[in-house]
């Protein structure tokens, strides 16, 4: 996957999918071969590939009696951004995935849709160079999945984010990938731009 490119990982339910993310997110140890994520090892280097990426994945880890800001201030203590600039980004961050109006809200209120821009914004606390989204726009309304892939656009094209982005839907991969590979029982089985595929 090249910097700054919308990668599109497509395949059916079971295909492997969130089981690489798992892997290249250093959340599952792989059980053979090797894999590098912003030029460190996965396995050997696991805290340099975590200091580079941020990761949205498919269970969004929410405490229902949290609020929205209550999430942000803790990310953003617990990624260690100084003191005084954590209300500013956290802020920044609900307003950038529309969610400034909710922050004061518990989390068991929000909507599914409301609850995945949140742990968007979680995952973009401390300015990931890459960005891991598995299957972000699973059971989102029309409004919010349109919503959802803007903030994406965006992210790739004006900060330069890589985006690794697993989908089950041809339709997202054709909108939002520069490339795509397709996955099916655990291989890769074609690679190309959307076009070529």
């Amino acid at each position: 996957v090249r910097p700054g490119e919308i990668y599109g990982f497509l395949g059916p339910n079971g295909a492997g999918k969130s089981t690489t993310v798992l892997m290249l997110t250093t959340l599952l140890p792989p059980t053979a071969g090797t894999a590098r994520v912003a030029g460190h090892d996965i396995v050997r280097e696991g805290p340099g590939v975590r200091s580079a990426i941020g990761a949205a994945l498919q269970e969004a880890a929410l405490d229902p009696l949290l609020t929205g800001l209550d999430h942000m201030r803790l990310q953003t203590t617990l990624q260690g951004i100084p003191r005084s600039e954590r209300a500013r980004r956290g802020d920044l961050l609900l307003e950038r995935v529309g969610l400034s109006q909710a922050a004061d809200r518990k989390v068991r209120g929000y909507s599914g849709g409301m609850k995945r821009r949140l742990d968007l914004a979680l995952a973009l606390v401390h300015s990931p160079r890459i960005l891991f989204l598995d299957e972000p726009t699973t059971g989102l309304d029309p409004q919010s999945r349109s919503a959802l892939w803007e903030e994406v656009r965006r992210l790739a094209q004006d900060d330069g984010v890589t985006v690794f982005l697993t989908t089950q839907y041809l339709e997202e991969a054709d909108v939002l990938a520069n490339r795509v590979g397709i996955i099916d029982h655990g291989r890769i089985v074609a690679d190309g731009t959307p076009a070529q595929l």
